[in-house]
């Protein structure tokens, strides 16, 4: 099994950040992200908890399903659909607020998976969990450009 984090502090507060992180229509900004589209909505709402969105990448469609919704705090969810031989255990992305004003916020996020490879599993969850490592990085640096 892998686990990645990382982690990147920003200068906003951490609801704005949030409502940035969970607005999967707005995930199409990021580099390399065609479209994202919410399939299935939340239980409480559209992009909460329960709800399927779908991310198309240049060759490749996955689809995330929320398992934690809590605005200005953090996101959880799940990898449940994907063509890449993984099995996504869960991700979370944690909003720490930072100094007394409110105004800085380190994020947090953190994934786990494992190959699902007959052979030479624990290498294909590495290589994958690296390039994930650059997504988030990517991702986490993009949207603190976007919020500065």
């Amino acid at each position: 099994m892998q686990t990645l984090h990382v982690c990147r502090d920003f200068e906003a507060d951490a609801a704005t950040i949030f409502d940035v992180i969970a607005d999967h229509a707005g995930y199409t900004s990021l580099p390399g992200v065609r479209a994202a589209w919410l399939r299935t909505p939340g239980e409480n709402e559209p992009g909460g908890i329960g709800a399927e969105r779908v991310i198309q990448l240049p060759g490749m469609r996955f689809v995330e399903q929320i398992t934690e919704y809590k605005p200005g705090e953090s996101l959880g969810y799940r990898i449940v659909e994907c063509p890449l031989p993984i099995d996504h255990i869960g991700a979370r992305i944690m909003l720490q607020p930072l100094g007394s004003n409110g105004n800085r916020t380190r994020v947090h996020w953190t994934s786990r998976l494992r190959g699902t490879t007959p052979v030479g599993a624990e290498f294909t969850a590495a290589v994958l969990a690296q390039k994930m490592r650059l997504a988030y990085r990517g991702a986490l640096e993009f949207w603190a450009r976007r919020l500065a």
